[in-house]
């Protein structure tokens, strides 16, 4: 691996899998196991740095447009959003809060990097109207629904640190199954 992508590497590490948000390009390139003269070098900024290993990140994991999508039932559409989620975030639990809290970037990254969930307000509509839900309101629907398939991976990763924890491919089905049942009737 070159010097770049090391780096590259590095500060994905340090600020999407493991929530250091301050680290800074002393620190990030002291953990790279060179000068931070490399990371100017290479990036000129720790904010360019970090857009460059977003970007990189949102080829990894592209959001599906909603033209592919729209067509599918809600259940499907939330099916979807749990599996893109869970893939992402199974990788990278601190990647949304970072760009929800951190990211100047936000509407740019989020457009690519996060499911068209407001694309459905018209379908949750439906379905509250027909009770189909026990919610009464779409966008609390989608607040609820991003808190619980996001900060999940948070929460796993905090008791992961602090015992033996694995999680298999049978729990996160387990788990969607479960949040569906949830939201939907």
């Amino acid at each position: 691996m070159n010097t770049e992508e090391k780096i590259k590497e590095i500060a994905k590490y340090l600020l999407f899998v493991k929530g250091r948000f301050s680290a800074t390009t002393q620190h990030i390139a002291q953990s790279a196991g060179m000068d931070r003269t490399a990371i100017h070098y290479y990036f000129r900024t720790k904010a360019n740095l970090v857009n460059i290993a977003i970007g990189e990140i949102i080829n990894e994991f592209p959001a599906p447009a909603w033209n592919d999508i729209k067509e599918l039932s809600l259940k499907e559409k939330l099916e979807r959003y749990i599996d893109f989620n869970t893939e992402k975030s199974k990788k990278y639990p601190y990647l949304d809060i970072y760009i929800i809290t951190q990211s100047d970037e936000y509407s740019e990254f989020g457009q690519k990097l996060f499911f068209p969930l407001t694309e459905m307000i018209p379908e949750i509509s439906v379905c509250i109207c027909e009770g189909r839900t026990s919610y009464n309101n779409p966008l609390l629907f989608l607040i609820d629904l991003v808190s619980m398939v996001s900060g999940f991976h948070i929460s796993a990763d905090f008791f992961r640190k602090r015992s033996d924890i694995v999680l298999s491919s049978s729990f996160y089905h387990h788990r969607a199954e479960k949040i569906i049942n949830l939201f939907l009737k």
